[in-house]
């Protein structure tokens, strides 16, 4: 009771307490959702990138790659890399741009364009103007084009948007060469210079040498403690720097298989499906409702399918079912549903006239309009078939035909949508018709077919062999224990040892990273790696990667900046017992020196050691029978003849030798050789310029605040 008269005496003290932890509480997670709330994706020499300049330059980006691969959409991997790609071109523009400004780098309006409709346009121009017929560059197409560039009739918003951009590239590109031709043009190398580089690489010294191999000490004469790992580490320690921040984890896959159970519901639902098949009447329509694939309605030819079902299928009489058969992760069952003779290759020019709602996303025409247009072009080529070309080339909405003046080339059978495809198939060589898809109109000259060979035309129904539902939420829930049970790095390594899990490493992952061994996105594992609030230790919760479920742990966290010795004491290890063993052969051999310093009291030290005459080159650094050697190379082109030198602590063993000979490099007085060997050197790593100016350029990335 008089504890509980003390709380009331005092409760306004105890409401105030309360009161300011609940503050206090609320203003941090307001900090830190405030902090995480930016619109800056990078900030590059105090410049800052908005997310959304940066995505706008990623999608212009994917349209191009889109245009010049030929695809409607691009995979994961390939928008991680144009985003990858968009991110390094932005920051090389801003570092460069402000190097052109400070040195007044520059392209004027009349250098550009010299560049574009010159006597000498850039090879961008020439490449992108050159008459596919003739394979010859056409000036006067680079000037009709651009004397109609704010023409909508005769140029399209995206060939448009597209020269822009070669403009701009072209521009960039000058200014690069420029810039670099003020560095490589800026270098001199004195005679002086050259003379000395053609000593070093012609000068070669003849000695006898005894060395002793380190493999030739044992372990257990080189045993290391702690001290020598900090001896070591200390003493090396500019060698163990990161650039950059770095995350090494453990993780474990939970990859789905079929169950017994899963096994037996699928092969009674392929009976199921097979009995149906036998007496099914519209053999589309069955396969699309039952089949985990849709129906397929193109053409075959021998070679198709896998060697023994293609075999079975070409030999079969039409409207044979087969019983199921295992085929590339699946069970099929198959259908000969008509056999024809077909030519194996096709062969078009066409015009393509889209309209708003195709997958031509600059088409703005109404479909109509298309329509009427259409006809206009098809009654202009059936008079005149010769003005087809002409008219593809700048009437056209296929961009990639458009430069090659409608020509397709040759294509497989099937290869095209139906409606083109059945148009050229059954068209004769010569014909011109239009044709609707579901790409707009297309006005389709027949150029070519190549002989007819058997082509067949099967339907399959397809069920994957995938686990079912049960084995999945099985799966995911073991996963989920094995995390829940297992929430640090010492429980985690140990019950992957003891339930034999398959225990998989990514050490060194960067911020950037996208895949990790055995998974191609695991973009979230690396940002939770490298999550403020992911402590070294931490085991995550479930990832959900493609229907793999992954448990990871953080093992280490490296700042940029020292990696601390407890990191790689491991890597550092053969390095440290190294010098362990280099310490044990130094005292011996000086040892046995202190008795006699005779380069044969090696022998007596190692009965399997051999003194060696050899010639070593200073430029190569190497000593034959023993490898690289650096700094036993320069104790030898320093050494006194005659005289007895080491032992010297070498990368592969520990050293003694004497310097019989000095052999001087063939006289001479013409170093121009040298000096443009020099020069092309040092214009070799010209290059690396831009990356140098970055690393200065104080980068700040918050990509993985977005991606």
């Amino acid at each position: 009771m008089a504890i509980i008269g003390e709380i009331r005496k005092h409760y306004w003290l105890l409401v105030a307490i309360i009161g300011v932890a609940l503050l206090l509480f609320v203003l941090s997670d307001f900090q830190r959702k405030k902090g995480k709330q930016t619109n800056t994706i990078g900030i590059v020499a105090g410049e800052k990138i908005a997310i959304t300049e940066f995505n706008k330059r990623v999608d212009e980006n994917s349209e191009m790659q889109k245009n010049n691969s030929g695809k409607e959409n691009l995979t994961a991997e390939e928008n991680y890399q144009i985003r990858q790609q968009t991110w390094q071109q932005m920051t090389n523009e801003i570092v460069m741009n402000k190097q052109y400004e400070l040195l007044g780098v520059s392209v004027s309006v009349e250098e550009l364009d010299d560049l574009i409709r010159g006597k000498n346009p850039h090879q961008v121009i020439v490449q992108s103007f050159t008459d596919p017929k003739t394979g010859k560059f056409d000036p006067k197409a680079i000037n009709t084009f651009l004397q109609n560039l704010d023409n909508p009739e005769m140029v399209t918003p995206e060939n448009k948007q597209r020269y822009l951009q070669m403009e701009k590239y072209i521009k960039n590109d000058r200014q690069s060469t420029k810039y670099n031709n003020l560095i490589t043009k800026a270098f001199y190398v004195p005679t002086a210079f050259a003379k000395r580089n053609y000593n070093e690489q012609n000068a070669m010294a003849q000695v006898r040498i005894a060395g002793i191999p380190y493999q030739n000490v044992s372990d257990s004469a080189a045993k290391v403690t702690d001290a020598d790992y900090e001896k070591y580490y200390t003493e090396n320690k500019f060698r163990f720097t990161q650039d950059k921040p770095v995350r090494d984890i453990d993780y474990v896959l939970f990859e789905p298989k079929m169950s017994a159970e899963d096994m037996t519901l699928l092969k009674s639902n392929i009976q199921k499906a097979y009995d149906e098949f036998l007496v099914a009447t519209d053999v589309a329509g069955f396969v699309n409702s039952t089949s985990d694939n849709r129906y397929d309605s193109t053409w075959h030819r021998r070679g198709k399918f896998s060697p023994n079902i293609d075999s079975m299928l070409f030999n079969a009489p039409i409207g044979q079912v087969f019983q199921p058969i295992e085929d590339n992760g699946m069970f099929r069952i198959f259908k000969v549903v008509d056999r024809q003779a077909k030519p194996d290759s096709l062969r078009a020019s066409h015009i393509l006239i889209s309209y708003a709602g195709t997958p031509v996303k600059t088409a703005t025409r109404t479909r109509e309009a298309a329509s009427k247009l259409a006809d206009s072009i098809l009654t202009v080529v059936q008079k005149n078939p010769a003005a087809f070309e002409g008219i593809a080339g700048t009437l056209s909405d296929d961009q990639a035909a458009k430069t090659k003046l409608g020509d397709l080339g040759w294509f497989a059978d099937g290869a095209m949508v139906p409606e083109f495809n059945a148009a050229v198939l059954k068209g004769a060589i010569g014909d011109i018709k239009k044709v609707e898809t579901q790409f707009g109109y297309h006005i389709i000259k027949v150029v070519g077919k190549k002989d007819p060979s058997t082509k067949i035309k099967v339907a399959s129904v397809d069920f994957a062999m995938e686990p079912g539902t049960k084995t999945i939420e099985a799966l995911y829930n073991d996963a989920s224990n094995f995390a829940a049970a297992n929430n640090s790095l010492e429980k985690f390594e140990k019950a992957v040892k003891d339930k034999g899990l398959n225990l998989r490493s990514a050490p060194k992952l960067a911020e950037s990273d996208n895949t990790i061994p055995g998974l191609k996105a695991a973009r979230e594992v690396v940002r939770w790696s490298f999550n403020a609030e992911t402590d070294k230790g931490t085991v995550s919760n479930v990832f959900d990667i493609d229907g793999t479920y992954v448990v990871a742990a953080l093992k280490n966290k490296v700042e940029k900046g020292d990696i601390p010795l407890e990191v790689i004491k491991d890597q550092i290890k053969p390095l440290v017992i190294r010098e362990k063993k280099a310490e044990y052969l130094l005292k011996k051999v000086n040892d046995q020196f202190a008795k006699t310093k005779d380069l044969n009291a090696i022998l007596q030290l190692y009965p399997n050691a051999k003194i060696d005459t050899v010639d070593v080159s200073f430029a190569s650094a190497n000593i034959p029978k023993y490898g690289h050697e650096a700094k036993v190379t320069g104790q030898i082109f320093s050494a006194k003849k005659g005289q007895v030198t080491g032992p010297i602590q070498g990368e592969q063993g520990v050293y003694t030798f004497v310097l019989d000979n000095m052999k001087d490099p063939p006289a001479t007085t013409d170093f121009e050789s040298q000096k443009k060997q020099m020069a092309m050197y040092f214009q070799g790593r010209a290059g690396m310029v831009s990356n140098i100016l970055q690393e200065k350029a104080d980068i700040k990335d918050h990509r993985l605040m977005f991606y």
